[in-house]
């Protein structure tokens, strides 16, 4: 599989504010964006070290009803890819098992699998 890059960390967050604080002011991270994940949620996105870390009150693939509740905690981290389905397909026939299916978030394409200790990674493909 061709990987582009490391791209992100996520995390959910039952407390922004804090998360931001800890992120930007203790680990100094500059912040990039904030705005509405969907449905009322809230996320920052910061600079930390040469990476991104994404702090959400609820994630968007959690909003859109596309996977159940998520715990707090690390939820992710992400690889940029030149195509998600593509990598899907090939880790689908390798048996790795699928958390969610390739979706489409504005200018985003992303999927998820689980890795081998359950941990979630997330594959995005930049349109």
């Amino acid at each position: 599989m061709d990987l582009e890059r490391f791209f992100h960390v996520a995390i959910k967050t039952d407390d922004l504010e804090a998360s931001t604080a800890f992120y930007r002011d203790a680990l100094g991270g500059d912040l990039l964006e904030s705005g509405d994940a969907g449905d009322g949620s809230e996320y920052v996105a910061l600079s930390v070290a040469d990476k991104r870390v994404y702090c959400f009150e609820r994630p968007p693939y959690e909003i859109d009803g596309l996977v159940d509740d998520v715990p707090l905690g690390v939820l992710h981290f992400g690889f940029v890819v030149p195509d998600v389905d593509a990598a899907i397909e090939t880790l689908d026939a390798a048996g790795t098992e699928l958390f969610m299916t390739p979706e489409t978030f504005g200018d985003l394409r992303i999927a998820f699998v689980y890795g081998p200790a359950g941990e979630l990674v997330e594959f995005i493909e930049e349109r």
